[in-house]
């Protein structure tokens, strides 16, 4: 809660800036897209080399194992984050009454979803046993100012710590993985595939995605991450083979090994820590949205923009009626 409320002028000039919303949206479904591609295509690369290196039999059977990777660790993923709700926080003096509206309606349904998955996953420990109770209660009498205060509590103490455990797990999965594996193609299919899960888990903590506008920055980097591992470790090895193999020039062998050694474990470190950026810039953005509509839900609309957004009500309404007079008819 705030205990000083702005007015909409000081809010829109302060958090608020144009968007084109198309745009957007366009620019992040070629976003989510090319993230299949690359994860299409590395899986692919890799399933030609099993037929390629081993035989028919085990190729046809990584072409088996890939398309499941890519529908549960791809596609189902995108889908979840994509239907989970969003807090909309980029207002004008039309659109921030019904902001309002939709805004109070996701802080009912992330409510709703605490609750939900307090009562039927035991020893999960995600969210305040106690606060969840609040919750309840609050989320009963209808009294939403008190929802408000209580899941902003549960965000800054539970979630906080459980999203932590959770980039920190996703982190070490990828560091662990990539520094085992030898292939560069597995690599970066490792990092886009955790990375997306990563953001998929997140979001279903927080029982909220970010907008539009954020997500576009949280997929460019995801894709960034996974071009960068799969150019990284042919040339992270390179370098350190050639260095190790002019240091060991009597012993080939050891030079070799010990290059191999060091560029896995440099790699999994610099794939760990960009997916920990990953995490930490996904739980930004959520936090972020979340203090933004709670201080939106707070700025004190003045007659003039009441008068305005009622005008435009009424207006819309009988633009869609005079469309459909027929409609109107049958009504009656």
């Amino acid at each position: 809660m705030n205990d000083q409320k702005m007015t909409l002028e000081e809010y829109k000039k302060k958090y608020t800036k144009p968007e084109n919303t198309k745009a957007i949206k366009l620019f992040l479904v070629l976003l989510i897209a090319g993230i299949g591609v690359i994860i299409f295509t590395l899986l692919l690369l890799v399933v030609l080399k099993v037929f390629e290196v081993i035989n028919d039999v085990a190729g046809y059977i990584s072409i088996g194992v890939a398309l499941l990777i890519f529908i549960f660790f791809y596609i189902v993923p995108v889908i979840k984050i994509q239907k989970a709700p969003f807090f909309i926080t980029n207002i004008n003096n039309r659109t921030v009454r019904n902001a309002k509206k939709h805004n109070q309606q996701v802080r009912e349904k992330i409510a709703d979803g605490m609750i939900d998955f307090t009562a039927k996953v035991e020893g999960a420990n995600w969210y305040n046993d106690e606060l969840v109770g609040k919750l309840a209660i609050a989320r009963q009498s209808h009294n939403h100012q008190e929802l408000k205060a209580i899941l902003t509590e549960i965000y800054d103490k539970s979630v906080k710590s459980q999203a932590s455990q959770i980039i920190a797990s996703h982190a070490l999965q990828v560091g662990l993985i990539t520094a085992a594996s030898q292939s560069d193609k597995l690599d970066a299919a490792f990092i886009a595939i955790y990375e997306l899960n990563l953001i998929k888990d997140l979001v279903y903590l927080y029982g909220f995605r970010p907008s539009n506008a954020k997500l576009i920055k949280i997929y460019r980097n995801v894709i960034i991450n996974a071009l960068l591992s799969y150019g990284f470790s042919s040339t992270s090895t390179s370098l350190i083979s050639k260095g190790l193999q002019a240091t060991f020039e009597g012993i080939p062998l050891l030079g070799t090994l010990i290059s191999t050694a060091i560029a896995s474990v440099s790699q999994g470190v610099v794939n760990g820590v960009m997916t920990t950026v990953i995490g930490i810039q996904t739980k930004r953005y959520l936090i972020k949205e979340y203090h933004l509509q709670d201080i939106l839900d707070d700025i004190v609309l003045d007659d003039e923009v009441e008068d305005k957004n009622l005008i435009d009500d009424v207006t819309k309404e009988i633009n869609e009626k005079s469309k459909n007079p027929k409609k109107q008819k049958e009504k009656k």
